[in-house]
């Protein structure tokens, strides 16, 4: 069929044509605006999942239902070298500079940006307000916690007089650092006690929730920790066959069928599969003989792409840490059988090793002395790679 109308759509972000099994967490950030927005509080959201399950994709329909109620929303996502200071100064500026074309915000945006250049002259390389202020305000004392407080309540404050909310949208924020995740649970902590219109979702791997917990006892009382994953089966098939069903093509349920069990229902899968089956198909129907032709295209799209980056950013002796967990097989793998495959003699040999994977994003810690693999699929990558042949 024509490449030119195929409805799927797998990419990093990228929404997809039927957006499935994401009401909860849809449903719980549409209730966070509008009970901040009548003045009654709220646990801010953290959502977690492997890659591919669709977070950033969350994070952008958050921004887009923000945005509709009239609030100003800022989405960044945080990298391995990335400062919280840096980051937070970043989407303040941007938020202020949209609440400066309200008239009557002029004078209160420049006090709140007089808090912003006393926050961002601590950032790395500073950051150019361009509001001609003098007067540094007072989130400069050095104090990370304090100063990411003091930003968060002022834009708060701010939004809070001109009628409306701001959104704060971080995405992997597994990459902040013990005392960035600290800075930022006390900020929120600070703004949800002062009643403030600032609404906070963070997306992150599924360490995330234990990362919150042991930088802050009461991060369990501010955030509701919400988990996504693979998609049940109606979900799964709904992702297939609506976009199709829109252009008048039929995916037959032996297909769907074929494409669920094959992509276990994970979203960025399932629109890899849709996209292939699609491309291969000759008429409007799409037949599990089309998928069977699609699944050697996914594969190689999958392992050129998907799989093959991520492994490409592990040193030699990274490899070897992954190659030992993949050929335990699939799911979490105890550190201990970890090392033992690698012919460790005792676990903090390899530690370094994992610390260094987990810091680049490539696994995580499930529970304390396990690890797995953030991406789906990735160990059965690894063992076709090593595959003979």
């Amino acid at each position: 069929m024509d490449a030119r109308t195929n409805p799927y759509a797998p990419g990093a972000g990228t929404r997809p044509p039927a957006l499935r099994g994401r009401d909860r967490q849809i449903d719980q950030f549409d209730l966070l605006l509008n009970r901040l927005a009548d003045g009654r509080s709220e646990r801010s959201l953290l959502i977690d999942g492997l890659r591919g399950v669709g977070k950033t994709v969350l994070l952008s329909t958050f921004k887009d239902m923000a945005v509709e109620k009239g609030w100003y929303a800022a989405k960044l996502e945080v990298r391995h070298d990335t400062e919280l200071r840096q980051a937070l100064a970043r989407a303040a500026l941007k938020l202020l500079r949209e609440l400066s074309a309200i008239e009557r915000m002029k004078e209160r945006v420049r006090r709140a940006s007089q808090v912003l250049k006393s926050f961002s002259l601590r950032t790395p390389e500073g950051i150019e307000i361009g509001v001609g202020i003098d007067t540094a305000g007072t989130a400069g004392s050095g104090d990370l916690e304090f100063d990411v407080a003091e930003l968060m309540l002022e834009l708060g404050q701010t939004a809070q007089e001109a009628g409306t909310g701001v959104a704060l949208l971080f995405d992997e924020i597994q990459f902040l650092d013990r005392t960035e995740l600290e800075a930022l649970i006390h900020g929120l902590h600070e703004v949800a006690q002062a009643n403030l219109p600032l609404a906070f979702a963070g997306c992150g791997l599924p360490s995330t929730p234990a990362l919150a917990g042991q930088a802050k006892t009461y991060a369990e009382r501010l955030f509701l920790f919400q988990g996504v994953g693979s998609l049940d089966r109606k979900d799964a098939q709904d992702a297939l066959t609506i976009p199709a069903a829109s252009l008048k093509v039929r995916i037959d349920q032996a297909a769907a069928d074929q494409i669920i069990d094959l992509s276990d229902g994970y979203p960025y899968f399932l629109q890899e599969y849709g996209k292939h089956a699609w491309l291969v198909a000759n008429d409007s129907e799409i037949t599990a003989k089309d998928v069977r032709r699609a699944h050697p295209r996914v594969l190689s799209d999958l392992d050129d792409g998907f799989f093959s980056l991520r492994y490409q950013r592990a040193t030699e002796s990274e490899r070897r840490y992954i190659r030992a967990i993949a050929d335990l097989g699939d799911g979490p793998q105890t550190t201990a059988d970890v090392g033992t495959a690698l012919g460790h003699e005792s676990l903090q040999q390899g530690s370094s090793t994992r610390a260094d994977l987990i810091g680049k994003g490539l696994i995580f810690s499930p529970r304390r002395g396990q690890v797995d693999f953030t991406v789906p699929h990735f160990a059965d990558y690894v063992r076709r790679m090593d595959a003979p042949g």
